[in-house]
């Protein structure tokens, strides 16, 4: 049960920034795909990234390391 006035917190898996969860964005390892989740509510493995690093996504170290936290690639 989530107590009155907490604010979830989670860190963008690139820039490691913490931020309420609300503030960011959300992907899914569905079935090996990365999957961007707009609701926050797929289940399955997910990994967040922060407003700064979701403009940079066409940046191939971001896509990267996102790949890697939700373990759709090896390290």
């Amino acid at each position: 049960m989530v107590k009155k006035g907490h604010i979830p917190e989670r860190t963008c898996a690139f820039c490691k920034k913490k931020a309420p969860k609300f503030e960011l964005f959300r992907f899914v390892n569905k079935g090996g795909a990365l999957v961007f989740d707009p609701e926050k509510k797929l289940q399955g493995r997910g990994a967040y990234l922060c407003k700064e690093c979701f403009e940079k996504r066409d940046n191939r170290k971001i896509i990267t390391k996102l790949l890697r936290s939700l373990r759709i690639i090896s390290s």
